[in-house]
């Protein structure tokens, strides 16, 4: 996938790793409020030597207290610029960091002590931060930092970690709004912070990247936050939907009328990705996530949103179990970037070579009649494992002039069949070979990818004597019309007048189709849970004139802008 952003800004981006279900909107909503955000600076929660520093050119000092609900107690006074905070023999003990000399000891057992810099900013593990910060005694003795920062501050700690400072303004307001919508109705952590800093929630890390047009971008939008029938609502985003944003319901399972999925025409972005995964890195993916599986045989997409999204993937191992993967964990379970993708398998070499007719392939000329709409034709194929296998351009040949109709190419220079539904055929002659040539010579599986209509199709398939043989239930269930199988006739039954009837019947075997592959292609576009707002649609819609509000109300459905 290409990348504009520094690696920092995409993960950030992602917002999400969620994978909980959108948290309930909060029924009020008051926007001058101090936020608890856990700090979990480069994936560790907690740090055994924190140290403070006043900013340069600022006052110095700290005074040390402690925090009740998010109201600060002062105690005692220090000057140090600089400040180590440890816990030793079961109390918090402050040092100065520049000479180690001991500045204040809390009571041994306490859970926590809060600092209150007289700096506006602080510097804290190599970033600025504004706002106090309470170290919290963690239940492994370690200790646990929490910032605690006013509404305002933190979204334009946000912004720029989760967008580039420098995008339209456009792009950074409606990016500062759904921020400051999550911020407002998440609480998703414990009782001690509601927020964290990673792309868990979203990513905040202080004043460090904050430019004059990312904090205008929060001031231009100050207080405002997104609501639904009047009622505060949370403002998800991701980096690139690839095409097309999805349903909540599809992606965690709770149905919520403003995060409803869209075809997005916005996104010019290039966010395309490809990655291969063999059967075991499969294999060993399902057995990670908790699911069990035996030797990976098949890989497929069962079920697909409206919005053309992957929503179910099935797993077939070699016994015939299968594992039915749904919603997102269709892009984490396999770790990749979004729900938008196909899958290819791809044949080993040994299985692309000459495959020996034995007992794992049983191969014989096909001897079932076949009838499209009731009138016999008479394509040449095979019956292969107990499945009849056709030649495309047969299969468009006896379809041609009906409503199921389609033209077939060769791409030779990409190894390609390229199909295009609708299309009237285009015979290039050797259609409807006699079975008089049907001596099997030579036989190995496909390696050919095949496009219909610009997506690519998993289709389970042999080269025999030089030409592909496809299954006809694969080849019908791709391109929308019927195959049954009449067992006491022994005709398979092609219907284009019906296209949406059962096609459960169409070879004598009838089980989900085990390619074998060696590995699998996973293709696809987008960045991301694709529930919410895109932010490199944000971009695009941005560049295109339209202004923030616009952005969200195109995002989000039936939404208003309140603050």
């Amino acid at each position: 996938m290409k990348r504009i952003l520094s690696m920092l800004l995409c993960a950030a981006a992602l917002v999400g790793c969620l994978s909980v279900a959108p948290a309930s909107a909060v029924d009020t909503v008051d926007t001058d409020v101090t936020l608890r955000v856990g700090l979990t600076i480069g994936g560790a929660n907690t740090f055994a030597d924190p140290k403070l520093e006043n900013v340069s050119g600022e006052p110095t000092g700290y005074t040390i207290g402690t925090m009740s609900g998010t109201s600060f107690s002062g105690g005692t006074s220090v000057s140090a610029s600089q400040l180590t905070i440890k816990l030793v023999s079961g109390a918090f003990q402050v040092t100065d960091t520049a000479t180690g000399k001991v500045l204040y000891t809390s009571a041994a057992g306490a859970d926590h002590i809060a600092i209150h810099p007289n700096s506006d900013l602080t510097w804290f593990k190599g970033y600025q931060w504004h706002g106090d910060f309470v170290y919290r005694r963690a239940s492994d003795g370690n200790i646990t930092v929490i910032n605690y920062v006013g509404l305002e501050d933190y979204v334009k700690g946000v912004l720029p970690y989760e967008i580039d400072p420098d995008w339209p303004a456009e792009a950074q307001k409606a990016q500062a709004v759904c921020a400051r919508s999550f911020a407002l109705g998440t609480s998703k952590h414990n009782e001690y912070y509601e927020l964290c800093n990673t792309t868990n929630c979203q990513v905040y890390l202080g004043a460090n990247r904050a430019t004059e047009a990312s904090d205008a971008a929060v001031d231009a939008t100050q207080g405002e936050y997104l609501t639904y029938n009047g009622e505060p609502v949370i403002g998800y985003f991701f980096s690139s939907d690839g095409g097309a944003t999805e349903d909540a319901v599809n992606v965690w399972g709770g149905d919520y009328p403003y995060l409803q999925g869209k075809e997005d025409p916005y996104e010019t972005y290039d966010s395309s990705w490809s990655v291969t995964l063999t059967a075991e890195e499969i294999r060993q993916k399902l057995v990670s996530a908790g699911y069990s599986i035996g030797t990976v045989a098949n890989v497929e997409v069962t079920k697909r949103t409206d919005t053309d999204n992957v929503n179910e993937v099935t797993v077939t191992d070699t016994t015939g179990k299968q594992v039915v993967i749904r919603r997102d964990d269709c892009r984490t379970v396999f770790g990749l970037d979004s729900i938008r993708y196909t899958i290819t398998p791809n044949a080993s070499a040994s299985t692309a070579a000459m495959l020996p007719q034995s007992t794992s392939v049983k191969i014989q000329p096909s001897t079932h009649v076949v009838t499209v709409d009731g009138e016999r034709v008479d394509p040449q194929g095979y019956n292969i494992n107990g499945y009849n296998f056709y030649k495309l351009r047969d299969i468009a040949y006896i379809l041609n002039g009906t409503d199921s109709q389609f033209n077939v190419t060769w791409d030779g220079a990409n190894n390609r069949i390229v199909l295009t539904d609708g299309a009237a055929y285009q015979e290039v002659g050797g259609e409807m070979t006699s079975s008089a040539s049907t001596a099997i010579k030579n036989v190995s599986e496909s390696d050919s990818t095949i496009v219909l209509d610009g997506k690519t199709l998993s289709l389970t398939g042999y080269r025999i004597n030089g030409n592909n043989y496809y299954k006809i239930r694969d080849v019908g269930s791709a391109l929308g019309f019927s195959v049954d199988f009449d067992p006491e006739t022994e005709i398979v039954l092609i219907g284009t007048a019906n296209a949406g009837q059962d096609d459960t019947q169409d070879d004598p075997k009838d089980e989900t189709p085990i390619t074998n592959a060696a590995s699998y292609t996973f293709n696809g576009s987008g960045w991301g849970h694709s529930v919410g707002m895109s932010q490199w649609g944000a971009y695009g819609m941005a560049q295109q004139g339209f202004g923030y509000e616009d952005i969200l109300k195109f995002y989000f459905t039936g939404i208003e802008i309140a603050g």
